[in-house]
């Protein structure tokens, strides 16, 4: 063990404020060299002095009660600080990963007549059962999902039978930005012979369907 790792040990035991550590750092290395210069190996010398800890246990016992609890509120405002640290952490990866909206129309990604007219092709793809056509919309993730058959299930979910659309009533476009990434959302309700249906869709940048919800 080399002077400097020696000393580093004494100082990590002591329980005294940083003032008086950096203060008997430099006596502790003051005292090696010297012992040195008489012609005593550092081996030896640091053998002499005792065991890191022993010699910070000689120190701590000469600590006034004062440089005690100087030391003790140090130890507790360091402590506090890693926690509030780590707080703040935890608070911004929490509101990273929170949805933040707002509306399409103030989007510097996304045009909001691009995103309706895409959303109205797939609600008519959607109402004429064309599968392959909505495919060709999807995410890759979203092809993995939303199969001809789930399509189909969709549509029962709401009922056997809707009759033929009427028209697209209200209209709510806005941007969600989420963990670094952004959508568009589209929601229509849209009114049948029989029911009425609303479709809520989630485009990626590449305005590819990511996202696809039927109530």
């Amino acid at each position: 063990m080399d002077a400097e790792k020696y000393v580093a040990q004494v100082v990590k035991h002591l329980n005294c404020p940083g003032g008086k550590k950096r203060e008997i750092k430099k006596q502790i290395m003051s005292d090696i060299q010297a012992a040195m210069e008489e012609g005593n190996p550092l081996g030896q010398v640091i053998q002499d002095m005792g065991e890191p800890k022993e010699l910070a246990a000689e120190f701590n016992e000469s600590f006034s009660e004062k440089e005690k609890k100087a030391a003790v509120r140090a130890k507790r405002w360091r402590i506090l600080a890693v926690v509030l640290a780590v707080l703040s952490l935890v608070a911004a990866v929490a509101w990273w990963a929170l949805p933040k909206m707002r509306y399409l129309s103030d989007s510097r990604v996304f045009s909001e007549d691009e995103v309706r007219g895409q959303a109205e092709q797939i609600i008519d793809l959607f109402n004429a059962g064309d599968y392959p056509g909505i495919r060709d919309c999807l995410s890759e993730q979203m092809q993995e999902i939303f199969t001809e058959d789930a399509m189909v299930q969709a549509k029962l979910f709401i009922g056997p039978e809707w009759g033929e659309m009427n028209h697209i009533g209200n209209t709510y476009l806005v941007e969600i930005s989420q963990m670094g990434r952004r959508y568009a959302r589209a929601q229509m309700t849209v009114s049948y012979e029989k029911v009425s249906v609303v479709y809520t869709m989630s485009f990626d940048t590449d305005m590819k369907l990511a996202g696809f919800y039927l109530k």
